[in-house]
């Protein structure tokens, strides 16, 4: 919230300045949100390859959100590409999907201002000079944390692809990305007009970090929930404020506030905030009358429908394969440690824990796989031995002892064979079980 307070207040006094767009206010607002969240604790040359990705394609970003506010269709397809584009770089590595991440928060900027705003004549002067502010601001708050102690980087996982396959799962992501906003934009036009917007957003937010359909359904259900509620209480209050009121700005920060420090807490609370801000985003600019409301939740609804039908039924990513890939990601982390430690050196823990953190991601989906009564092969339970293995392997003593450490690690590789013969993670239960024990033994004798 540091890093964005100080972009909204830099980007709002060279608008007095210079007097560009409100449009690129905003810009600035959401990418130092979702700066944050990705940009880490870098040397300054691969900042430098960042940065300058970021201002190239916010100059593409903001003439695409031109072409969308005067011709709705050519634009729709242009912020199609360019939100499912950066998904296809995550096969080339963690560099490229950090890059790609960084390479669609222009175009998920874009989401939100055309509806609202039309964009000014100079505005493209200007959208690299407002990414460069947004971006200094982040590093200059990532960079303070780090030196005290409150933020540490998580690196990403190795992307292993497997061979002959064309489609892989970036790839199917990027296919479902880029008809799902599409299709929003068809249909939100039709059926919800002028609230069409809304249904497009919705899509986006619901299929954005797709990790299996599963997930998709269960992230559709928790943030649907969140924007209806988040919706109508802004709704209510912006159809009481003035166009233009402070208090409506006002409010929109402590609202971005709240969904940041909840957002860990589960995906309504997030939904429901950024949900919130947005509808009072568009009373500030005199659009969100509540005699809307209804309109504005019907177009969330159908926004989340789309998502999961597009994710379900066009190139569908199983969870299960994805709890798989993972799981796999994760033994072969462990392996490494384990390893490493039979070797006598002292291991690097920091891919193991970025693996058991992307495992442990898609629990709350098999969670709801026995909530609906679907618990006879207790994938959740199967996760929870794997993430069992991790931690132990993780807190391991710097002598455990060698005898039942190598047994594990045998036998480890046995249960990596068994995972690579296998449809499902569920069959590796007893023998994950076996290796956490051996692993507390191995510590406990040492």
């Amino acid at each position: 919230m540091v890093a964005v307070l100080g972009s909204f207040g830099t980007a709002l006094a060279l608008h007095d300045i210079v007097g560009f767009g409100t449009t690129l206010i905003v810009l600035s607002v959401v990418l130092a949100m979702t700066l944050g969240r990705i940009e880490g604790h870098g040397s300054w040359q691969s900042r430098g390859v960042r940065l300058g990705t970021l201002v190239v394609v916010a100059i593409a970003g903001r003439y695409v959100a031109e072409v969308l506010f005067h011709h709705e269709v050519l634009g729709g397809a242009l912020l199609a590409i360019g939100l499912s584009a950066p998904i296809l770089l995550r096969r080339l590595g963690p560099v490229a999907s950090r890059l790609g991440a960084l390479m669609a928060l222009p175009f998920v900027a874009v989401l939100t201002t055309p509806a609202v705003a039309a964009p000014s004549a100079h505005d493209g002067w200007w959208a690299p000079v407002v990414a460069i502010v947004a971006y200094v601001w982040v590093v200059a708050a990532t960079t303070a944390a780090h030196r005290l102690g409150l933020l540490q980087d998580a690196p990403p996982t190795a992307v292993r692809r497997r061979a002959g396959r064309v489609l892989d799962a970036s790839a199917r992501m990027a296919i479902q990305m880029l008809v799902s906003p599409g299709l929003g934009l068809v249909v939100g036009e039709r059926a919800c007009d002028p609230q069409g917007p809304w249904v497009v957003i919705r899509a986006y937010v619901v299929n954005s970090g797709n990790r299996g359909r599963g997930d998709v359904l269960t992230k559709s259900v928790l943030r649907v929930l969140g924007a209806l509620v988040g919706t109508t209480a802004a709704t209510l209050i912006a159809g009481h404020v003035t166009a233009g009121s402070r208090a409506s700005v006002v409010a929109i920060f402590v609202v971005l506030a709240i969904g940041t420090w909840l957002r860990p807490h589960g995906y309504a609370y997030w939904a429901g905030c950024v949900t919130a801000v947005l509808a009072l985003l568009y009373g500030y600019y005199g659009t969100g009358q509540g005699d809307q409301l209804d309109v504005r939740l019907l177009a969330i609804v159908v926004g989340g429908v789309i998502a999961v039908a597009v994710s379900w039924l066009l190139l569908p990513v199983r969870t299960r394969d994805v709890a798989r890939r993972r799981t796999a990601e994760v033994l072969a982390a462990v392996q490494d440690v384990l390893t490493g430690r039979l070797a006598g050196y002292e291991p690097d823990l920091a891919p193991l824990r970025a693996a058991r953190r992307d495992l442990d991601l898609i629990r709350p989906t098999w969670r709801l796989h026995r909530r609906l009564g679907r618990s006879t092969t207790a994938p959740d339970h199967a996760l929870d031995a794997v993430l069992a293995v991790a931690d132990v392997a993780a807190d391991l003593g710097p002598t455990p002892l060698r005898a039942p450490l190598g047994q594990a690690v045998r036998d480890l590789g046995d249960a990596r064979r068994l995972l690579r013969d296998s449809d499902h993670v569920t069959g590796l239960t007893p023998e994950l079980l076996a290796i956490a024990a051996r692993l507390r033994e191995a510590d406990a004798q040492a």
